[in-house]
């Protein structure tokens, strides 16, 4: 081989690494948020199909579709409320389900995580039984539904939250660190406890039976 060609192989297989190591990068940079959210996928040859998210974050996210593209595609995404957004298929998560690292701007990713922070505080706050309740209008407006794993419930004062996790402060036992919590219409771990309260972490995988 020539060195030119040489020169050429190893350019290549530096520009090879380099791309690997940003996308290893996207994934660790950014928690996926466990939101499900129905849209539409564009395939690589133009076909539609009904998606359905099972986790998303600002770089990259997780989809469930009867039909999946395969690892290395470049797919379209119409995400309910999100809107388009676009990327390849980075590999497959199980039966069913695919990882998709986005690929745009980061612009676009600050955008995605404004919309995200947004839909999260909409999750945390959106309860049927506490819309239905009379008292519900006189309520702070930082009071969320906590439901536990072993059946019990509460309300909880939200303290502060992001795309990773939230902090409440709650009248009741504390709760078990590990065990699992949904506040809202978001679900997670207890992380940690704190003084009349607890922090949970958001999991996008299920929840065990």
């Amino acid at each position: 081989m020539s060195n030119a060609a040489l020169k050429m192989d190893l350019a290549a297989a530096a520009r090879r690494l380099t791309a690997a190591q940003v996308g290893v990068r996207e994934r660790r940079r950014f928690r996926r948020m466990p939101f499900e959210v129905s849209g539409r996928m564009l395939d690589p040859l133009g076909r539609e199909h009904d998606c359905r998210t099972a986790d998303i974050s600002p770089g990259d996210i997780r989809i469930a579709a009867p039909i999946l593209p395969g690892v290395g595609d470049r797919v379209v995404l119409y995400l309910d409320g999100f809107g388009r957004v676009s990327g390849h298929v980075a590999r497959r998560c199980g039966e069913g389900e695919v990882a998709i690292i986005f690929d745009f701007s980061a612009h676009k990713r600050e955008k995605m995580a404004e919309q995200l922070t947004a839909a999260a505080n909409k999750e945390l706050f959106t309860n049927a039984e506490i819309e239905a309740d009379a008292k519900a209008a006189e309520a702070p407006s930082n009071m969320a539904h906590c439901e536990f794993e072993d059946g019990s419930v509460c309300q909880g004062e939200i303290l502060d939250f992001s795309l990773a996790g939230v902090t409440v402060r709650a009248r009741r036992a504390p709760p078990l660190i590990g065990s699992w919590v949904r506040i809202g219409s978001i679900h997670g771990r207890v992380a940690r406890l704190i003084e009349g309260g607890f922090a949970v972490d958001f999991d996008p995988r299920p929840r065990r039976a």
